[in-house]
């Protein structure tokens, strides 16, 4: 296969490393997400979030959301253990319910695949939540790490989830890349000196993400193999 001109430019061959975000890059999980936030406001008696607002909370990990939606309908913080509680159970049995896999995934993780390139999960949301999701859209054995925001002492925008990945296997961290949605991404990358590409179509919260300098901004993963 031709190397693309990305990795081309920026790495001379393809990466050493590819880390995936979850949320916002590989699935749109916000139906999900959104349904049981609504799940705990509707056990305290509030008025629902919905959807679109759930959207533009997503992104720095799941006990910032219920923080946020808490927030929103004005409920005591010291309740954030209880919701927060109620939120998990809510969303570990309905994960998948309305999740979709956004266009390309499987053509670009077959890609890094053939190429031998190890790719790296590495997601702000609770590791409990990652297996079930990637296994609901058969797409596990494309990835040699799952990191959850919960699996190290640190998650992103800290490097040390990308370096973790990128110094078990001895890859120089501008030989590798980190593939997101946010700006939390882009500084996880900017933070561990790996290069970033960033795709419009996930949760943002609001920033411009072609005003942050990463390496790509694109509409599709399917540009990566361009």
């Amino acid at each position: 296969m031709k190397t693309p001109r990305h990795f081309k430019r920026w790495f001379d061959g393809w990466p050493d490393l590819v880390c995936f975000d979850l949320d916002g890059t590989l699935v749109d999980s916000v139906p999900d997400i959104a349904a049981s936030v609504d799940a705990f406001l509707t056990e305290q008696g509030v008025a629902l979030a919905g959807e679109d607002r759930v959207r533009g909370w997503v992104g720095l990990g799941s006990a910032k959301l219920i923080e946020q939606a808490m927030a929103w309908a004005d409920l005591d913080p010291n309740k954030h253990e209880e919701c927060y509680s109620r939120f998990l159970k809510h969303y570990f049995e309905h994960s998948t319910d309305k999740t979709k896999l956004y266009s390309n995934v499987k053509e670009l993780l077959k890609a890094f695949k053939h190429q031998g390139v190890p790719v790296a999960l590495v997601t702000n949301k609770p590791g409990v939540f990652i297996k079930p999701i990637l296994d609901h859209f058969e797409i596990t054995e494309h990835f040699g790490w799952f990191l959850g925001g919960d699996t190290l002492a640190e998650k992103k925008p800290s490097a040390l989830p990308l370096l973790h990945c990128s110094e078990a296997i001895e890859a120089e961290p501008e030989k590798c890349l980190m593939i997101g949605d946010s700006i939390t991404d882009f500084r996880a990358a900017n933070n561990a000196g790996f290069k970033c590409a960033l795709v419009t179509y996930g949760y943002h919260q609001g920033v411009d993400l072609a005003s942050l300098g990463a390496d790509a901004v694109m509409d599709d993963l399917a540009e990566l193999l361009i």
